[in-house]
C-alpha cells in the first residue's frame, strides 16, 4: 500500500526503512501490536531474495524443505499488503535527522517522513554484486557473464562455470543442475557454504577447482566464454556457454555512513536487545552485528521480532505532543 501525502506528514511510531525479510517481519510484528508503522525501501521490496536471487533455493527455511528465494520474499510482501502496511518502494533514503529529543525525520528526494523511532533493516543497502575485475569481464556482462539467475530457462542444459563459494554459489550451482546444466565450480580458496549443499555438490560429483581464481574473459569465435582461471603460476583455459559469478555483494549504504551509529566495519552495533547507539534507533538483519551474529534469514527474523519488544517498550517511556514537524 502507497502512503497517502497525508500519511507521510504525520508522525508514525515506528519507521522501517528496508523491506527484506527482517524489515517486513518488523512492520507485521508493529502493526500486531497496534503500532503506527510503515516501510521505506530504496529498490522493490523482497531484499536480496528477491531483487538479486530470486530462483536460489532457500533449503534451511522452516515449513519449506526447497523454496526460491523470491517465491519467499513474494509470500512476505502478500502479507504485507493483505495487511495494508504502508510501503513506499524505490525511495532511497538520503538522510536520517533527529528533529527533536523524540522525533526523527527520514527524508530522499522526493519524500520526508515523521517518526517517533526507527528500525535499521537496510540490509547491505543497494548492494550491487561482486566483480572479480579481470581484463573482458564488464565487456561481457549480461553476454555470457551474469551475476544472478533471473530467468532459469536461459540457462537450462548449458555448460556454465560457477564461480565462488559460499551460499549463493553452491546452491545456485545445485539449481543449474537440477535443470540439466552441467556444472564446474572454481573459487580462490576454501569453501564457505553449508556442508549439507557441499555434499550435494560432491554427489553430483561437480568438477570443483580450489584454489583456482579467473585472470581474463574473452568471447569465443562460437560465441561461448573462454576465459583462464590461475592457481600459484599455473594457468587453465576453460570455455563455457555461461558464466555466473557469486562472490559476495558491494554494499552501498551512504545514508548509514552519515548516521552517528557505532559501527563495526561499516555495520551497525546493536545490543542484546537491538538498540542502537542512539535511543529510538534499532536494528535488524543483515545491517546489524553483534557477538555471536548468525547471519540466516531465520535469524533475521527473530532480531526484528527482539527489536519491535525493544521498541515498544522504548514508547512507552516517550510523551510526544501530536503536533507535525514544520
Amino acid at each position: 500500500m502507497i502512503p497517502t501525502a497525508k500519511e507521510i506528514n504525520e508522525i508514525y511510531d515506528c519507521v522501517i526503512i528496508g523491506a527484506g525479510p527482517a524489515g517486513m517481519t518488523a512492520a507485521i510484528f508493529a502493526q500486531a501490536k497496534n503500532m503506527r508503522a510503515m516501510i521505506l525501501e530504496g529498490n522493490q521490496a523482497g531484499g536480496q531474495l528477491k531483487n538479486l536471487y530470486p530462483y536460489k533455493p532457500v533449503y534451511n527455511y522452516p515449513g519449506y524443505s526447497k523454496i526460491p528465494a523470491g517465491e519467499l520474499a513474494d509470500r512476505m510482501i502478500e502479507q504485507i499488503r493483505d495487511f495494508n502496511i504502508p510501503l513506499m518502494e524505490n525511495s532511497p533514503i538520503e538522510d536520517i535527522v533527529q528533529f527533536s529529543e523524540n522525533i526523527f525525520v527520514i527524508s530522499g528526494k522526493q519524500f520526508r517522513v515523521q517518526a517517533k523511532s526507527i528500525i535499521l533493516a537496510s540490509g547491505l543497502g543497494l548492494s550491487e554484486p561482486r566483480r572479480v575485475g579481470v581484463p573482458g569481464e564488464s565487456e561481457l556482462e549480461g553476454n555470457g557473464i551474469e551475476y544472478t539467475i533471473t530467468n532459469i530457462a536461459d540457462w537450462a542444459g548449458k555448460d556454465v562455470a560457477v564461480i565462488g563459494g559460499g551460499n549463493s554459489a553452491i546452491d545456485n550451482a545445485l539449481l543449474l543442475l537440477e535443470n540439466n546444466a552441467k556444472v564446474v565450480l572454481i573459487h580462490r580458496s576454501q569453501l564457505r557454504a553449508e556442508q549439507d549443499s557441499i555434499e550435494k555438490l560432491q554427489k553430483n560429483n561437480v568438477p570443483i577447482h580450489l584454489g583456482w581464481k579467473p585472470s581474463e574473459f574473452q568471447k569465443s569465435g562460437n560465441g561461448k566464454v573462454l576465459f583462464a582461471i590461475e592457481n600459484d603460476g599455473k594457468k587453465m583455459r576453460l570455455e563455457k556457454d555461461k558464466i555466473l559469478i557469486n562472490i559476495g555483494l558491494k554494499p552501498n549504504t551512504e545514508f548509514l555512513e552519515k548516521l552517528a551509529v557505532d559501527k563495526n566495519n561499516k555495520q551497525i552495533l546493536v545490543d542484546t536487545e537491538m538498540h542502537t547507539s542512539i535511543p529510538g534507533i534499532f536494528g535488524c538483519g543483515d545491517a546489524v552485528t553483534y557477538p555471536g551474529k548468525v547471519r540466516l534469514i531465520v535469524t533475521a527474523l527473530g532480531e526484528a521480532a527482539t527489536a519491535v519488544n525493544s521498541l515498544q517498550r522504548y514508547l512507552k517511556t516517550l510523551q510526544i505532543p501530536q503536533e507535525e514537524v514544520s
